[in-house]
């Protein structure tokens, strides 16, 4: 049954051939399609063929390991600027010239005595009249007065001095001894009663003060 079968489909076949080569079936005529259909049916392919190839891109894609970055940051590096060291200013000690020291009198040191004095306090004096006035003192001190150290002086009231108003001791003064000093005086031109003050000094230590007391009267 098989193999009868086989024989029908061979001669049929053998048939086909036969009538194909003798062009009995007539001329083939290809069919003649629509343009829109030609486009449609080339857009439809070629979309097709981009959808698989993405398709086939984003399969490859997944299949690729992921690549993940992790981001450590880093500490920025602090850098320390040192600080300007300070520089103690230390002031120089200025020199001081060391004054020598003034030897401080005192009252056992230097002293005097007044012994006598004229003219006698209240006495009168015609108006510009002359007149002398003479002290007699005394060293009452433990030292003795070095010569050209102790001067008589003018100190304050009336000047009734003809010439200056310092005189200088003229001689050494043992403690004990005394000295007499004379200065030439005028009366003022208007009458009336005048005081002077005067003092035995030696640098500014004042040894014993006098005073000169007169009245001037008109003639």
């Amino acid at each position: 049954m098989k193999n009868k079968l086989i024989f029908t489909f061979s001669m049929m076949l053998a048939a086909s051939l036969l009538l194909s080569g003798c062009g009995l079936l007539g001329p083939v005529v290809a069919p003649t399609l629509d343009p829109a259909i030609q486009q449609a049916t080339v857009d439809a392919a070629v979309t097709a063929v981009v959808q698989t190839v993405a398709v086939n891109m984003t399969e490859t894609a997944m299949m690729m390991p992921t690549s993940t970055v992790t981001y450590t940051p880093v500490p920025p590096t602090e850098t320390h600027t040192p600080l300007p060291t300070a520089t103690k200013w230390v002031p120089t000690a200025t020199k001081v010239p060391t004054a020598k020291p003034t030897a401080t009198a005192t009252p056992w040191d230097y002293n005097c005595k007044i012994l006598s004095s004229s003219p006698a306090a209240g006495t009168k004096v015609t108006i510009n009249g002359d007149f002398d006035v003479t002290w007699k003192v005394q060293n009452i001190g433990a030292k003795t007065w070095e010569l050209g150290y102790v001067d008589l002086r003018y100190i304050s009231g009336t000047k009734m001095q003809s010439y200056h108003d310092v005189f200088d001791v003229t001689s050494a003064i043992a403690t004990g001894g005394d000295v007499t000093m004379t200065v030439d005086m005028k009366a003022p031109a208007t009458a009336g009663k005048y005081t002077a003050n005067w003092a035995f000094m030696m640098d500014n230590i004042t040894l014993c003060s006098m005073t000169v007391d007169i009245e001037a009267t008109n003639p």
